[in-house]
């Protein structure tokens, strides 16, 4: 069975720097990546959980719905962006590690890559600082948010090691 997926490829495509003939197939993974990585710890296994049984069951409603609309899919959507960013250039298949370079078209350098993959890690982290101020606010009204539970506890969450404005 196939893995939810917190965004759409369309809605990946459609306000980020991925193009729309760039192959789902090579993003989904940094999608899926930052659900585990970033999502889960940021709102706790039970919350998580909830979230994915809800999406796929009756659907989100109130606070649930916000906190889904609001913060969890734009930091899914930017910080899957940035690790793309980081990963697009190289493809590994039985002849090696690749790196590709089209024709008619120039190669980003590692740095410029690496800026432009931090520039949307800061946007995912914009909205992790404004989730820390919103969940303050309305954590007593969300039973599953827990800092302490049998799994991935509920913890702050910083997505970037760099500078962020």
């Amino acid at each position: 069975m196939a893995e939810l997926l917190f965004i759409t490829p369309q809605e990946m495509t459609q306000t980020t720097i991925i193009g729309g003939n760039v192959d789902v197939d090579k993003y989904t993974m940094c999608i899926l990546n930052t659900q585990i990585r970033i999502i889960e710890p940021l709102l706790g296994s039970e919350l998580y959980d909830k979230i994915k049984a809800d999406l796929v069951g009756a659907g989100l409603s109130g606070l649930y719905l916000t906190l889904f609309d609001e913060f969890v899919k734009p930091i899914t959507k930017y910080e899957s962006c940035a690790d793309y960013i980081a990963i697009s250039p190289y493809m590994l298949n039985n002849g090696g590690l690749f790196k590709s370079s089209p024709d008619n078209a120039e190669v980003v350098t590692k740095t410029e890559a690496d800026g432009l993959s931090e520039r949307y890690s800061s946007i995912a982290q914009t909205y992790v600082n404004r989730f820390d101020k919103w969940i303050g606010l309305n954590k007593l009204n969300i039973a599953e948010y827990k800092t302490s539970q049998d799994e991935v506890n509920a913890q702050n969450v910083n997505v970037n090691n760099g500078w962020y404005f």
